[in-house]
């Protein structure tokens, strides 16, 4: 497993894993909204500030990787 993600650059897997961050909040708070236990807004509030946010916090404070040629 290590060797499968060595060949990929940091950015890469920032990305990858932020994708996934963003689909696992937003599917937490789909359910929660579903279950009656937010509100529509809330959800919504709650996806943005816990699943958009971080990941394009820290995407956009990374340094790009130089180019390998």
């Amino acid at each position: 497993m290590k060797k499968a993600l060595a060949t990929f650059d940091a950015e890469t897997l920032a990305l990858a894993l932020s994708v996934l961050w963003l689909l696992l909040v937003q599917a937490i708070a789909v359910t929660a909204w579903d279950a009656e236990l937010l509100t529509r807004q809330g959800a919504l509030v709650h996806w943005l500030l816990v699943g958009v946010l971080p990941p394009a916090l820290a995407l956009w404070s990374m340094t790009p990787a130089p180019v390998r040629r």
